[in-house]
């Protein structure tokens, strides 16, 4: 199965690093085979340039939007703008789902309310749970031809619904639940998974200028 980034930022942001990177390795390979056109900088960086063009394309054919995302990304909580102030959880276990939130009013109310204090103590909280799967479309789906929607990343969409700029799930109603807030384990899988990507394009190029400098002073000195 593909992996899919979380949101088109992080996507952007990993191209552009990347591409950073094979620029700057590619104005350096310039200037060391200019200087030394067979000597071992040159074989070198010939092989990092190879080595980084193949990871490149690989990675960025694995990450790339599509269809057969990570369910993982739906495991958050949710803001509901037809229903503020109300609780939606979603707790992802492989390819299923549990949703657990909660609402005001009778179950089967067609109005729209809200979660907040007044319409709470007008109306009562209660609580309600579904569980469905995540297909391998991406498709988030209770089976019930009523929670049907699909993970829709920010500013992923053309579509003028609202919301479009932040992650969430686009419900088949039109509506967009948007996420509220990660999980630290999701945080911190995103925080390492950046950084490791980013340090090692800058060690990378730190490497090879480190070699180039280094045998220019040795050119210099003979």
């Amino acid at each position: 199965r593909r992996h899919c980034c979380d949101t088109y930022s992080e996507l952007t942001m990993l191209r552009t690093l990347l591409s950073t990177y094979l620029l700057l390795v590619g104005l350096l390979s310039a200037d060391a085979w200019t200087q030394s056109p067979h000597g071992s900088v040159a074989k070198m960086i010939k092989k990092q340039v190879a080595t980084v063009a193949i990871a490149t394309t690989c990675f960025l054919g694995a990450v790339q939007p599509c269809h057969a995302l990570d369910p993982m990304v739906y495991n958050n909580d949710y803001a509901d703008p037809f229903h503020p102030l109300c609780l939606r959880h979603v707790q992802v276990e492989g390819s299923t789902f549990h949703y657990s939130g909660t609402g005001v009013g009778p179950k089967d109310d067609t109005v729209l309310r809200g979660c907040s204090p007044q319409e709470i103590r007008e109306f009562g909280i209660r609580r309600g749970a579904f569980d469905g799967v995540i297909l391998d479309d991406g498709k988030f789906s209770a089976g019930d031809g009523i929670h049907e929607g699909i993970w829709e990343p920010a500013n992923s969409a053309t579509t003028s619904l609202g919301f479009e700029d932040v992650d969430g799930i686009r419900w088949n109603d039109g509506n967009k639940w948007t996420v509220k807030s990660k999980t630290m384990g999701t945080k911190a899988g995103e925080f390492i998974f950046l950084a490791y990507v980013g340090f090692s394009g800058l060690a990378g190029v730190k490497g090879v200028v480190d070699v180039m400098k280094r045998k220019r002073q040795e050119r210099d000195a003979q």
